[in-house]
């Protein structure tokens, strides 16, 4: 029962905030919203397009996933009858945060109002909203099995689509990051938002959105409504049922005919032994790793790199936060212009540590099972976590030597320090990975799984919990600036003393990459498999 407690108690928040505050400047925004409806239309219509981008995926991982399915399809039911199951599941889950946040305000709105059957407004909501997630989830789940049907077997190029969507997606988020920045109250980026919906048909008459606002915020606001609003959504209603039941129809032909079978090829009669070559960095470095170390650096990278979203999210994602501490420096670069390339310096630490908690830490709880089998096999979990911990370190190279470049391009008078920079990153990387590494040995839920969402819309749950998450962000954080920052103070005077700096930070994140890496390692060897499995 606490999620239906929390979820009144929230709604009871909005519905009190709106009823205290909305009165003080009631008679403007009626006049907004009559003036213009297609405003409400395209936050309507957003939600419909949130359920369709939700669902594209969920009808193929569904029919694709007969492991699961398998249980349920041996039921004494029709195979429709699941996927219809699994499809109004997915609808639900999707219209609980509209109608816990919509229902309250249009609730609030109608109280507040003084035109007739106001209070109608939001029960009508209800329906309304349903009715746009219904459309968005079952059109989502058709355009999902296509995909999947014109993809099959190919996952390389489905990858490198999740590759380049997360990437947007971060990106995105970055300007509108920036909008709050260069703008006078951070609307630049709606204005644009608003601009584009509008001319992609978003605030249109004739789409469900526009009916949804016609109806319901009408009644709040006295807009005049008619005949033709009601039958619009009467027919959006019928569309969305029978976009329900299309979709179960097109899930149980997919599964029951294979679609989404990778394509099979027939054994030879002669046979052919594939002979492969042993990764190992000791090709291409001066110095050598250990087999446990050289496995786990191989085998932490070829995960990684198979998931797309997975690499752009690790390897962009820190994007995020660089932009809170670059874009003051760029909005008042006057003022700061002597500390410009120290901002460039600050916005490189997060991804040397970044990169430590995403590849060390993360990684290390996404092994789940397979710490069985590196405890039955007797390795070395110590060198295990050593090679977690190494395998981002090219990736941090390549981050701190383009930073330095645009540094350097920027501030030539910088050139004696930054390889100094560089690797001082490095070695925070080392003391990131390995205390990342040690938190996710003592508070990891190694049952947890490198997805994004999950199918019945259970909230993603942290890969690392409790305080040692918090150990695991704060503490090489506080390592990186100290220590990188140190070294260019002392830098400042002499770039000489900046290259001595770095040799006792050097050391100290040495040692601290050993103790915590030995510490991760124990624990590791320790942990009992019903953690696991």
């Amino acid at each position: 029962m606490l999620p239906v407690i929390g979820a009144i108690l929230v709604g009871a928040l909005i519905y009190t905030v709106v009823v205290s505050i909305v009165p003080i400047f009631w008679a403007d925004l009626v006049l907004f919203l009559r003036a213009d409806l297609g405003i409400a239309a395209t936050i309507f219509n957003a939600i419909l397009l949130f359920g369709f981008a939700g669902s594209i995926m969920f009808s193929a991982t569904t029919v694709g996933n007969s492991a699961r399915m398998e249980y349920l399809l041996v039921m004494p039911m029709r195979m429709r009858i699941i996927f219809l199951e699994k499809t109004i599941v997915i609808i639900l889950y999707n219209c609980v945060l509209w109608m816990v946040i919509g229902f309250p305000i249009l609730l609030g709105l109608g109280t507040i109002s003084t035109y007739p059957l106001a209070l109608l407004a939001a029960p009508i909501f209800l329906v309304l909203v349903f009715m746009l997630v219904t459309m968005g989830v079952s059109i989502g789940g058709l355009v999902g099995l296509l995909f999947s049907r014109l993809l099959a077997g190919r996952r390389t190029l489905k990858q490198i689509g999740y590759f380049i969507l997360s990437t947007l997606a971060i990106v995105v988020s970055v300007f509108w990051y920036y909008s709050f920045y260069f703008s006078d109250n951070g609307t630049v980026f709606f204005d644009a938002i608003f601009r584009i919906a509008d001319m992609v048909g978003l605030s249109s008459h004739l789409s469900p959105g526009y009916t949804v606002s016609a109806i319901s915020i009408g009644l709040v606001v006295g807009a005049p409504f008619g005949i033709p609003d009601i039958v619009a959504a009467i027919l959006f209603l019928i569309i969305g049922i029978s976009l329900v039941y299309a979709n179960s129809y097109v899930c149980e032909i997919a599964h029951y005919s294979g679609w989404l079978a990778s394509g099979s090829q027939r054994t030879s009669k002669s046979e052919f032994r594939i002979n492969h070559t042993s990764w190992n960095p000791r090709t291409y470095l001066p110095f050598t790793f250990n087999t446990t170390t050289s496995t786990s650096i191989w085998y932490n990278i070829a995960s990684i790199r198979r998931e797309g979203r997975v690499i752009a999210q690790y390897l962009v994602g820190p994007i995020r936060w660089v932009i809170w501490i670059v874009l003051p420096g760029l909005y008042m670069a006057d003022q700061m212009a002597a500390f410009t390339p120290y901002l460039f310096v600050a916005a490189l630490i997060p991804f040397a540590t970044s990169y430590g908690l995403s590849f060390a830490g993360y990684e290390l709880v996404y092994e789940g099972k397979n710490l069985m089998n590196l405890q039955l096999a007797s390795a070395n979990l110590v060198d295990y976590v050593k090679g977690k911990v190494l395998s981002a370190t090219p990736f941090v190279l390549g981050a701190s030597s383009v930073v330095s470049i645009m540094i350097l391009i920027l501030y030539t008078s910088m050139w004696p320090l930054l390889p100094a920079v560089i690797l001082g990153c490095v070695f925070a990387n080392l003391v990131a990975g390995s205390v990342a590494a040690n938190a996710a040995a003592m508070g990891g839920d190694f049952r947890a799984e490198r997805k994004i969402t999950r199918q019945r819309g259970a909230a993603v749950q942290m890969p690392i919990r409790g305080w040692s998450m918090l150990r695991a962000t704060l503490m090489p954080n506080i390592v990186a600036y100290v220590g990188v920052f140190s070294i260019l103070g002392v830098g400042a005077l002499n770039p000489l003393y900046a290259y001595v700096a770095l040799s006792a930070f050097a050391l100290i994140c040495y040692r601290l990459f050993l103790s915590y890496s030995r510490s991760a390692g124990r624990r590791l060897s320790q942990i009992e498999a019903s953690e696991y499995l």
